[in-house]
Protein backbone atom coordinates (compact mmCIF):
# COMPACT_ATOMS: atom_id res chain seq x y z
CA UNK A 1 0.00 0.00 0.00
CA UNK A 2 1.27 3.51 -0.98
CA UNK A 3 1.00 6.02 2.02
CA UNK A 4 0.02 9.55 0.84
CA UNK A 5 1.62 12.03 2.89
CA UNK A 6 -0.59 14.96 4.83
CA UNK A 7 -0.23 17.43 6.80
CA UNK A 8 -0.81 15.12 10.03
CA UNK A 9 2.84 13.67 9.32
CA UNK A 10 5.14 14.29 11.33
CA UNK A 11 8.65 13.07 12.94
CA UNK A 12 9.50 13.03 17.40
CA UNK A 13 12.49 11.55 18.93
CA UNK A 14 11.27 8.62 20.78
CA UNK A 15 13.22 8.24 23.71
CA UNK A 16 13.04 4.72 24.79
CA UNK A 17 14.22 3.66 21.47
CA UNK A 18 16.49 7.24 21.00
CA UNK A 19 15.48 7.21 17.63
CA UNK A 20 13.47 9.34 15.02
CA UNK A 21 9.61 8.08 15.11
CA UNK A 22 7.73 9.13 11.85
CA UNK A 23 3.82 9.44 13.12
CA UNK A 24 1.79 8.89 10.05
CA UNK A 25 -2.22 9.34 9.90
CA UNK A 26 -4.62 7.19 11.55
CA UNK A 27 -2.45 6.17 14.68
CA UNK A 28 -0.01 4.45 12.22
CA UNK A 29 3.95 4.99 13.00
CA UNK A 30 7.51 4.04 11.70
CA UNK A 31 10.24 3.69 13.46
CA UNK A 32 13.13 5.50 11.14
CA UNK A 33 16.68 3.74 11.17
CA UNK A 34 18.48 6.77 12.69
CA UNK A 35 19.59 7.05 16.05
CA UNK A 36 20.46 9.72 18.75
CA UNK A 37 24.35 9.84 18.13
CA UNK A 38 24.40 10.55 13.96
CA UNK A 39 21.58 12.67 14.29
CA UNK A 40 21.83 16.55 14.44
CA UNK A 41 19.77 18.54 16.46
CA UNK A 42 16.79 19.31 14.73
CA UNK A 43 14.39 17.12 15.81
CA UNK A 44 13.22 18.42 19.56
CA UNK A 45 9.48 17.97 19.99
CA UNK A 46 7.15 17.52 17.11
CA UNK A 47 8.76 18.21 13.12
CA UNK A 48 6.31 18.62 10.84
CA UNK A 49 6.56 16.76 7.27
CA UNK A 50 6.37 19.72 4.59
CA UNK A 51 5.93 20.49 1.10
CA UNK A 52 9.85 19.75 0.83
CA UNK A 53 9.68 15.92 2.80
CA UNK A 54 6.92 15.23 0.36
CA UNK A 55 8.40 15.97 -2.58
CA UNK A 56 11.45 14.13 -1.71
CA UNK A 57 9.49 11.17 -0.81
CA UNK A 58 7.96 10.50 -4.19
CA UNK A 59 11.13 11.54 -5.73
CA UNK A 60 12.40 8.20 -3.77
CA UNK A 61 9.21 6.12 -4.44
CA UNK A 62 10.47 7.01 -8.61
CA UNK A 63 14.19 6.12 -8.42
CA UNK A 64 13.15 3.28 -6.72
CA UNK A 65 10.11 2.04 -8.99
CA UNK A 66 12.33 -0.63 -11.40
CA UNK A 67 13.75 -2.11 -7.92
CA UNK A 68 12.52 -5.69 -6.97
CA UNK A 69 11.14 -4.03 -3.31
CA UNK A 70 7.77 -4.66 -2.92
CA UNK A 71 5.71 -1.64 -2.53
CA UNK A 72 5.89 -1.42 1.56
CA UNK A 73 9.54 -1.81 1.41
CA UNK A 74 10.03 1.30 -1.35
CA UNK A 75 7.87 3.20 1.36
CA UNK A 76 10.25 2.36 3.85
CA UNK A 77 13.37 3.13 2.09
CA UNK A 78 11.73 6.45 1.25
CA UNK A 79 10.90 7.40 4.60
CA UNK A 80 14.04 6.86 5.87
CA UNK A 81 15.79 8.22 2.69
CA UNK A 82 14.07 11.61 3.64
CA UNK A 83 14.43 10.92 7.55
CA UNK A 84 18.36 10.92 6.68
CA UNK A 85 18.18 13.68 4.86
CA UNK A 86 16.75 15.75 7.06
CA UNK A 87 18.26 14.97 10.48
CA UNK A 88 21.52 13.11 9.59
CA UNK A 89 24.86 14.06 11.18
CA UNK A 90 27.30 15.50 8.65
CA UNK A 91 30.11 13.43 8.66
CA UNK A 92 33.64 13.01 6.98
CA UNK A 93 34.05 10.79 4.14
CA UNK A 94 35.07 6.88 4.61
CA UNK A 95 36.01 6.16 1.32
CA UNK A 96 38.66 3.65 2.32
CA UNK A 97 36.43 0.90 2.85
CA UNK A 98 35.34 0.77 -1.15
CA UNK A 99 37.76 0.03 -4.51
CA UNK A 100 38.52 3.24 -6.94
CA UNK A 101 36.35 3.38 -9.38
CA UNK A 102 37.21 5.65 -11.80
CA UNK A 103 34.29 8.02 -12.72
CA UNK A 104 33.56 11.15 -14.62
CA UNK A 105 29.84 11.13 -14.36
CA UNK A 106 27.90 13.58 -11.76
CA UNK A 107 25.81 11.88 -9.23
CA UNK A 108 22.41 13.23 -7.81
CA UNK A 109 19.75 12.77 -5.07
CA UNK A 110 17.71 9.24 -5.84
CA UNK A 111 20.72 7.69 -8.50
CA UNK A 112 20.91 4.34 -7.27
CA UNK A 113 24.29 3.00 -6.99
CA UNK A 114 26.93 0.33 -5.94
CA UNK A 115 30.30 1.05 -4.01
CA UNK A 116 32.38 -2.26 -4.79
CA UNK A 117 33.92 -3.62 -1.34
CA UNK A 118 37.02 -6.22 -1.92
CA UNK A 119 35.10 -7.14 -5.15
CA UNK A 120 31.40 -7.56 -4.00
CA UNK A 121 28.78 -4.54 -5.16
CA UNK A 122 27.04 -3.46 -2.50
CA UNK A 123 23.67 -1.17 -3.20
CA UNK A 124 23.25 2.24 -2.45
CA UNK A 125 20.87 5.04 -2.78
CA UNK A 126 22.22 8.88 -2.89
CA UNK A 127 20.79 10.93 -0.54
CA UNK A 128 22.94 14.07 -1.53
CA UNK A 129 25.66 14.86 -3.87
CA UNK A 130 28.12 17.25 -4.91
CA UNK A 131 31.09 17.08 -7.29
CA UNK A 132 33.06 15.24 -4.73
CA UNK A 133 31.38 13.35 -2.23
CA UNK A 134 27.99 11.76 -1.90
CA UNK A 135 25.73 10.64 0.97
CA UNK A 136 24.74 6.89 0.41
CA UNK A 137 21.90 5.28 2.20
CA UNK A 138 22.71 1.21 2.01
CA UNK A 139 19.63 -0.77 0.65
CA UNK A 140 21.28 -4.40 1.77
CA UNK A 141 20.50 -6.26 4.62
CA UNK A 142 24.32 -5.82 6.46
CA UNK A 143 27.21 -5.10 5.22
CA UNK A 144 30.50 -5.88 7.11
CA UNK A 145 33.39 -3.27 6.10
CA UNK A 146 36.05 -3.92 8.76
CA UNK A 147 36.12 -6.42 11.79
CA UNK A 148 35.22 -3.09 13.80
CA UNK A 149 32.57 -1.61 11.43
CA UNK A 150 28.99 -2.84 9.96
CA UNK A 151 26.86 -1.01 8.13
CA UNK A 152 22.93 -2.49 8.56
CA UNK A 153 19.74 -1.57 6.10
CA UNK A 154 19.49 2.30 5.62
CA UNK A 155 22.83 3.35 7.18
CA UNK A 156 24.58 6.15 5.91
CA UNK A 157 27.90 6.36 4.86
CA UNK A 158 29.68 9.35 3.11
CA UNK A 159 32.15 8.63 0.46
CA UNK A 160 34.47 10.14 -2.23
CA UNK A 161 32.87 9.78 -5.85
CA UNK A 162 35.97 8.45 -7.12
CA UNK A 163 34.11 5.12 -5.68
CA UNK A 164 30.73 5.25 -6.69
CA UNK A 165 29.75 3.81 -9.57
CA UNK A 166 26.19 4.29 -10.97
CA UNK A 167 23.57 1.52 -11.61
CA UNK A 168 20.60 3.55 -12.18
CA UNK A 169 20.04 7.27 -12.56
CA UNK A 170 16.75 8.84 -11.80
CA UNK A 171 15.61 10.86 -15.09
CA UNK A 172 14.77 14.59 -13.76
CA UNK A 173 16.76 16.61 -11.47
CA UNK A 174 15.29 17.66 -8.22
CA UNK A 175 14.72 21.54 -8.47
CA UNK A 176 12.98 23.67 -6.58
CA UNK A 177 10.34 23.79 -9.47
CA UNK A 178 9.94 19.89 -9.01
CA UNK A 179 6.65 20.35 -6.34
CA UNK A 180 4.46 19.83 -9.44
CA UNK A 181 4.06 15.89 -9.18
CA UNK A 182 3.46 16.45 -5.33
CA UNK A 183 -0.27 16.54 -4.77
CA UNK A 184 -1.32 18.75 -2.48
CA UNK A 185 -0.96 18.21 1.03
CA UNK A 186 -4.99 18.02 2.67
Amino acid sequence: MLLEPSNKWYWKYDCASQSIVIQLSDGLAMSCHLNKRNMNNLCKGRVNFCAEDSSYYYYFLEALKDLAFSVPEKVQIALNAVTNLRFQKIKMPQSWFFDYKYSDVSFSTGDLITLSLKGDNVQFVILEADERVSMCMLLEDTVELSDSKTLVKFDVIRVMNDRVQLQNTVSKALTDDSFSFVQIMA
